[in-house]
């Protein structure tokens, strides 16, 4: 089946690139960090389905399947794949702590490790291909999450949630070892799917099933490729009725190619320290340094934090008590509770600590402003903040933080993200089967079948 011709054939060309790719044409400081990322996503992921949304996410994920070949986080179920995707991207996504690449605004990991859990262990493939189809996902995704740039996130659009689809289309097509031309499909079929409301951050459970339904629409498109479905093959580029130009990218759509295989936005992931929107980070790691230096919730009089306007649109937004979701994307309680912990992980945002009288009385003394010279700085550098803290005593103090803790540009140290998987896998599993899985991660690339990783994630054991 041949690829027609087409003025800048973007969806041709990134099929190709995806169909073609292979273990060892990946260099290797990204197969060591997407093994990072992959541990990271797997300890997010079982934390997450513990959740109610996470449980409800597999509840449903098996009453629609009524039995299948892919396991579900920490269940003891298999269900179909795009049911498992679903309901995996779900649990992943499900605490704002999974993995984060600033300049896309993607959150790769959500959207692409559930599809390969889903297809690896139905298909049985090795952890080589596991490893190669992870790549496919996030780099493809992340090139075209920048290309999409500010204009599409601010537009209304969660980014993990539109471009996601492609990126998970792009992990299963790779997996399944589509044809270029299939691959093309499956981006197409992908691309199409796209959805995502961003004002889903301010309630319910809607954000942490974009992952989910994004991973599941991957899927879903691959698996309709292999059977000679076909899709669009500009969608992303198309002048007219393109994933570019409906959803307000920025970028010329051929952008996208540029230094494919060559530069690697992988390694740009960041992993988080901190359970709450990237975007709220910097905020948190500048109060985190004010503490350091002296200052206190008696002490201050104005805390006054500047930030770019996409991070303003994200979590600038007067902070009312609701759901967890609120708090996660909400500024003004990062930095409130910030201020009172020294830290902004798990137990800060329990149901007990969001109408928390301390926290609430804090934020009126708490101001978050737009300052356009912080856009300057682009998508690249759209989490820089500056803050200034006016205390009682007419002392000031001022912070500004450019990249978060936990970004390409100050990584997490190996131990810490260990101690991170650690801690969010225990809710679900034994300490046996979490130190199974750190062994298993770290050789993925080795193992000529999955079975082991399927069973624990799963913590389901032979007899």
């Amino acid at each position: 089946m041949d690829l027609p011709p087409s003025p800048i054939a973007v969806t041709p060309r990134l099929g190709r690139w995806v169909s073609e790719l292979t273990l060892a044409s990946l260099p290797a400081e990204v197969v060591s960090h997407l093994k990072l990322c992959l541990l990271d996503s797997l300890g997010c992921g079982v934390f997450g389905a513990a959740q109610q949304w996470g449980k409800i996410a597999g509840d449903v994920a098996v009453a629609f399947s009524g039995g299948g070949k892919s396991s579900l986080l920490a269940r003891s179920e298999k269900v179909s794949p795009p049911d498992a995707a679903m309901a995996n991207g779900t649990a992943i996504h499900g605490f704002e702590i999974d993995d984060a690449h600033v300049s896309s605004s993607l959150h790769p990991g959500a959207v692409t490790v559930p599809v390969c859990l889903a297809i690896a262990e139905a298909r049985a493939t090795s952890g080589a291909e596991f490893l190669v189809a992870m790549a496919a996902g996030y780099e493809a995704g992340l090139r075209v999450g920048i290309c999409a740039g500010i204009s599409h996130s601010t537009s209304g659009y969660h980014v993990t949630g539109t471009v996601g689809a492609l990126a998970a289309a792009a992990a299963a097509a790779r997996l399944l070892n589509l044809s270029p031309a299939q691959s093309a499909h499956a981006l197409g079929l992908g691309a199409t799917q796209a959805a995502g409301l961003y004002s889903a951050r301010t309630g319910g459970m809607a954000k942490r099933f974009h992952a989910g339904r994004a991973s599941q629409s991957g899927v879903v498109a691959a698996f309709l490729a292999e059977q000679g479905f076909t899709g669009s093959l500009d969608a992303i580029e198309a002048p007219f009725g393109g994933l570019m130009s409906t959803m307000h990218g920025q970028f010329a759509p051929e952008t996208i190619l540029a230094g494919l295989g060559d530069k690697w936005e992988t390694v740009r992931v960041g992993l988080k320290a901190y359970a709450a929107c990237a975007s709220a980070h910097t905020t948190i790691d500048g109060v985190r340094d004010l503490r350091r230096r002296g200052l206190t919730p008696e002490t201050l009089a104005r805390l006054t934090i500047s930030m770019s306007k996409k991070s303003h649109i994200n979590i600038g937004w007067p902070y009312q008590p609701g759901d967890v979701i609120a708090a996660q994307m909400n500024g003004y309680y990062a930095a409130a509770v910030a201020l009172f912990d020294g830290e902004a992980f798990i137990d800060q945002y329990t149901k007990e600590r969001l109408a928390d009288p301390a926290i609430l009385n804090l934020m009126p003394l708490i101001d978050i402003v737009h300052d356009p010279d912080l856009d300057r700085g682009g998508a690249a550098k759209r989490h820089a903040v500056k803050i200034k803290a006016l205390r009682k005593d007419g002392s000031e103090l001022t912070a500004s933080v450019e990249q978060r803790r936990g970004s390409a540009d100050h990584p997490l140290p190996m131990k810490e993200v260990e101690q991170k998987f650690r801690r969010l896998a225990a809710v679900c599993l034994p300490t046996s089967a979490i130190e199974e899985l750190v062994d298993i991660v770290g050789n993925i690339e080795s193992l000529r079948n999955l079975d082991r990783l399927f069973e624990t994630i799963a913590n389901r054991r032979r007899a």
